[in-house]
Formats: C-alpha cells, sequence, structure tokens
C-alpha cells in the first residue's frame, strides 16, 4: 500500500473498501474474515477506512472503528433475485455494482478518500473505470479466488463467460491487485496481467482466538456427541464447493468411516440452506465460536473437488492443533507438506482411511 501511494506516507490516508455482498463483516464466512481483518488492519495503522456494502436496507453505523455504509440502487428486488438465477449469482445484491444509482450514491462517499480497495473483482467491472479514469482515485484489488466461475464445478456457461470478461476488465484498471498465494498470482499471470501489479497478502487468522479455554463436554452435551468420535467441516454451504464437499461427506466420507468406527460422527459447521439427511452427521448452521467446536472435535476435514483461492478453515484448523485431512484442491495455495503438517487424498476411499487412521 506505501509502495503504491508514496505520496501519502507520512500523512493520515482516506481508504474506502468496496465489497459486494452485504454480509462482509459478518466473521462468519471466509471471504468476511479476510475483509474484516484488511480493514481493521488498516484502520490500526491510521487510516481512516470506509466501507460500502450493498444492501436491501440503507444505513449508516460504526463498527469496530470502520465507517460502514450499506446502500441499494434503483433496481428492484424482484428483477435482481431473478436475473441471479439466470447468471447464477448467489447474491442478488451483489448486482446492485451495476446500478447506476448505487454508483452515485457510493461516489459521495469515494470522493472524499484517497484510495479505493475492491473486494470482489468481477462486480468491480463498471466501477473500475469510473474510479481510476474519471474520479481520478487510486484502485486496489484484493483478489479472494482467482476467476472462481472457471474453477467452480455445476457453473452455468452465462456466468462464466460474463464473469471471467468482467474480472479481467477490473484487472486492467487496477493500480495493484492483492493475491492471496503464488498459485494465483501465477493465473493473474498466465491471462496476462503485468506481474509488477500483483502482490501477494496470505489469507490469515488470529490464533490467539482459537487458542481459547473451551468447556468440551459443554459443546458435545449440546451436539449429542459424549460417546462419539467427533468429525469437522467448516463451511459456508451457499458456496456451490462447500455445499458438494458435505454432500461428499453424508453420502459417501461418513458411511466408509462408520464401516470402521461405529460411533464416529460428523459436524458440519456453517451457513446451511440445504441439510442432507443422514443420522450420523450434523449440520449447526452457525455457531457463536467456531474455535469451539473445533476444540472439541478430533480430526477436521476439507474434502472440496473445486474452487479457487486458499481456505482459511484449514489456518483455522491448524489454530486449533487438529489433525486435518484434505484433497488437493481444499488445501491449495498453503505450504503444507503431505504427511507432515496433513494428509492430502483425492481418492475418497483412501480420504476415509485417512480419518480413520487419525481416530
Amino acid at each position: 500500500l506505501e509502495n503504491l501511494t508514496k505520496h501519502y506516507v507520512g500523512k493520515r490516508m482516506k481508504i474506502c473498501i468496496l465489497s459486494s455482498f452485504e454480509d462482509s463483516l459478518s466473521k462468519d464466512t471466509g471471504y468476511s474474515v479476510r475483509i474484516y481483518n484488511l480493514a481493521r488492519g488498516l484502520a490500526k495503522l491510521g487510516n481512516e477506512v470506509y466501507v460500502i456494502l450493498p444492501g436491501y436496507k440503507a444505513f449508516q453505523k460504526k463498527i469496530d472503528g470502520l465507517n460502514v455504509y450499506s446502500i441499494k440502487g434503483v433496481l428492484p428486488k424482484s428483477f435482481l433475485e431473478i436475473l441471479s438465477k439466470i447468471i447464477g449469482v448467489v447474491k442478488y445484491t451483489s448486482l446492485y455494482f451495476f446500478d447506476l444509482v448505487f454508483v452515485f450514491k457510493a461516489y459521495r462517499i469515494i470522493r472524499q478518500v484517497d484510495v479505493v480497495q475492491i473486494e470482489q473483482q468481477m462486480t468491480g467491472s463498471l466501477f473500475a473505470p469510473i474510479i481510476t479514469r474519471i474520479w481520478k482515485k487510486r484502485l486496489i484489488v484484493d483478489c479472494h479466488d482467482v476467476f472462481q466461475a472457471l474453477r467452480v464445478k455445476h457453473t452455468s456457461s452465462m456466468r462464466k463467460i460474463l464473469e471471467t470478461f468482467f474480472e479481467i476488465i477490473t484487472y486492467r484498471f487496477a493500480d495493484l491487485i492483492l493475491a492471496v498465494s503464488e498459485d494465483e498470482k501465477r493465473l493473474l499471470i498466465n491471462y496476462g496481467i503485468k506481474e509488477k501489479k500483483i502482490e501477494i497478502v496470505p489469507n490469515g487468522v488470529d490464533t490467539e482466538s482459537f487458542n481459547v479455554g473451551t468447556n468440551v463436554s459443554h459443546v458435545k452435551r449440546r451436539y449429542n456427541l459424549e460417546n462419539s468420535h467427533v468429525i469437522v467441516f467448516v463451511g459456508n454451504m451457499e458456496y456451490a464447493p462447500n455445499k458438494e464437499a458435505a454432500q461428499l461427506i453424508v453420502s459417501k466420507i461418513a458411511p466408509l468411516v462408520q464401516e470402521k468406527i461405529r460411533n464416529a460422527k460428523f459436524l458440519i459447521v456453517g451457513r446451511t440452506r440445504t441439510i442432507f439427511n443422514s443420522p450420523n452427521v450434523i449440520f449447526t448452521g452457525i455457531v457463536d465460536t467456531v474455535a469451539e467446536v473445533l476444540n472439541a472435535s478430533e480430526v477436521a476435514i476439507a474434502p472440496l473437488m473445486s474452487g479457487s483461492g486458499t481456505r482459511l478453515k484449514i489456518l483455522e484448523y491448524f489454530s486449533c492443533g487438529l489433525p486435518v485431512v484434505s484433497t488437493t484442491v481444499g488445501i491449495e495455495g498453503l505450504c503444507v507438506k503431505n504427511g507432515v503438517h496433513a494428509f492430502i487424498e483425492d481418492d475418497l476411499s483412501k480420504f476415509a482411511s485417512k480419518i480413520v487412521c487419525l481416530l
């Protein structure tokens, strides 16, 4: 950030973070943890940080030292919901970023800042040229995952075409691109993005918040796990790769593990709309403290078969000292050695065997 804005060093900067998800500061998903920590980190360095979120309800308030604005556009909710289903976008409010009324309202905040940081590269495609060419602001793009539409199974063809096109536009206008790993950086370069404007800011977690005293028996009583071996998976089920992983746990991994260990139970933690019926898989939904559930578990898993970026869940597992079994995709981009830091296995039968081995 200092390299990008050398003429601002030594003075307090005003930074506006544009995020296309209304729940970006909820801290219950990977992207919200990253956005929150980056925003708080910039604020702790003495900068004045503004966060703009799309939302059906407009508000302005202070959250943990951040100036948070929820803005709505003029397009009706019903139209956005229909359009999001056609395109294959989960959060319809992200489409406000293509609403000119939303752009105009955002400008009233952006005009007073020095730097704008976009937190979702696809929805930034309309903003990027306006920010850099018309409003004359420096632009940072924080890539939680690069070309996600191309790397997630069952993505609609329309979403792949549109999202890839819009994403490249955003990168072209960016002054600085933040990638989460070397793998993501290489992918950007392969698509013609200039290496000199790509920097790596890896994902991380507050390890102290996961090393807290936990009443394990209390957690086990809550989910009726007193006499069970507990395997945990953390993931927002609104994200297609996590939903696919949950289906694999229910249909293949859990039955294979239980052939060997009858009292094995699986906890799936995170936001969910769909619950797959299984007597040995418990969906907790959103929990107040993920660390509580992790510390009450014995093995953590990440059976992802598609997706991009790096998984905060893996770092959270490590922070609790949990042994981990993951697929190659699940642990992608992290400096992890198979058999040392985690077991990495893509064959589901062998994946289940690794869980049994650890238990």
